[in-house]
């Protein structure tokens, strides 16, 4: 089933860097759907639930891609503590305009530093530079 899930995610990440993220998100809803349930303990759930998010994030829907980020963030195996979970979350907060944007911006800044915001707007670490610079 590796092989099977391996070929989902990489067909998915082609048609992503094509820019055909309703295209990418289709194949990794599919991915998803084989993996065991509960996808709360499915380290793999992690990575289709970010990937999935991350084109929606692409497309501007925020919520949907907070939804699977939340997900992604509640999965038993850890895996969902990623920085790049914690940017994401971080950014679709500050689009939905939640308070918990700039935790979340700053837990991505704690791990990864300022790199995790190279070829992101640059508003979003804005957000968090008063926290940075008084830290």
């Amino acid at each position: 089933m590796n092989n099977t899930i391996d070929d989902i995610a990489e067909k998915g990440n082609m048609l992503f860097d094509a820019g055909k993220y309703e295209q990418a998100v289709n194949v990794w809803q599919k991915g998803l759907e084989l993996l065991e349930k509960p996808f709360n303990v499915q380290s793999e759930a992690v990575w289709f639930q970010t990937s999935i998010a991350d084109a929606y994030f692409m497309l501007g829907d925020y919520q949907t891609a907070y939804s699977y980020l939340t997900a992604a963030r509640s999965n038993l195996s850890g895996e969902g503590y990623d920085p790049f979970v914690m940017l994401r979350l971080g950014q679709c907060c500050f689009e939905l305009g939640r308070d918990d944007a700039r935790e979340y911006l700053l837990r991505a800044y704690m791990s990864e530093g300022e790199e995790i915001f190279d070829g992101e707007d640059g508003k979003y670490l804005d957000a968090i530079k008063d926290l940075i610079q008084n830290a």
